[in-house]
């Protein structure tokens, strides 16, 4: 995997272990999008999310937020095809690898006490002994904590294979907050989801191995799909619609018939 970027992250260097692939090009460029939306996978058909550029967020959206303020809470991160989950505390991040206590703390019995209550908290006791309570923000999903990878996590959104959110190599999705109910009565949750983040700069780290692998599997996969059904031109795509290039595209211009002047 060759890696295209203006920061470095600690798991750059494994590029010494499994060196450059040029066929695999991961170009680490950071931005990010917000969607109102919620993780209802009872009710799949309405989860149509409603993307927000930055721009839109900052100028329209930002001042009808109760913003989420919790100290410790979840984040989740996509890596690949696959999901870690992040618990931001005020002793630092840790991830669902330290958790000590995995199968306590999510299942059946868990579904049902946090399946109606959005703002809960959850005790997790990690690998270096300590017992820290967690604001659960995808709550929603809580009860199947590990069974996820991208393709079930978003499998909730009805949303396009070709959308960005399918085809980035690492996403941060964080929850923001809820809108006022005066202008959104129904999807008022909040989404930020930032593309490639830089994750020591978070003070996330994770088994660079598992980071370079997840990459590397992700990439070659997208390869192998482009491969089996390369990219149609512009033009391809316009002739394929009935258009014809030459007039269609044209103003004020239309084809010629027999008899016309």
């Amino acid at each position: 995997m060759k890696i295209i970027s203006k920061f470095k992250d600690f798991y750059d260097y494994k590029v010494a272990k499994y060196g450059v692939d040029e066929k695999l090009i991961y170009n680490r460029k950071t931005c990010c999008d917000y969607y109102k939306m919620r993780f209802q996978y009872l009710n799949l058909h309405k989860n149509i999310p409603e993307k927000v550029s930055v721009e839109d967020f900052d100028n329209i959206l930002k001042e009808h937020i109760k913003f989420f303020d919790k100290t410790n809470h979840n984040k989740i991160l996509i890596v690949g095809e696959k999901i870690v989950h992040l618990f931001f505390t005020e002793d630092g991040v840790y991830t669902h690898f330290d958790i000590k206590n995995p199968k306590d703390i999510a299942g059946e019995t868990i579904y049902k006490y946090w399946a109606y209550y959005y703002d809960g908290t959850k005790e997790i006791t990690f690998n270096d002994g300590k017992k820290i309570e967690i604001h659960i923000t995808f709550n929603e999903l809580w009860d199947d904590f590990f069974n996820y990878d991208r393709k079930r996590f978003l499998s909730y959104l009805n949303i396009s294979k070709e959308e960005v959110l399918f085809n980035e190599p690492i996403i941060l999705v964080e929850y923001i907050g809820g809108i006022d109910r005066k202008i959104a009565r129904y999807d008022n949750s909040v989404y930020k989801f930032t593309y490639n983040p830089n994750l020591s700069q978070m003070g996330v780290y994770i088994d660079e191995d598992f980071i370079w692998q997840s990459l590397v599997e992700f990439l070659s996969n997208k390869r192998s799909e482009k491969e089996i059904s390369p990219e149609v031109s512009n033009e391809n795509k316009i002739l394929s619609k009935g258009f014809d290039l030459k007039t269609s595209f044209r103003p004020n211009m239309k084809k010629k018939h027999k008899g016309d002047i």
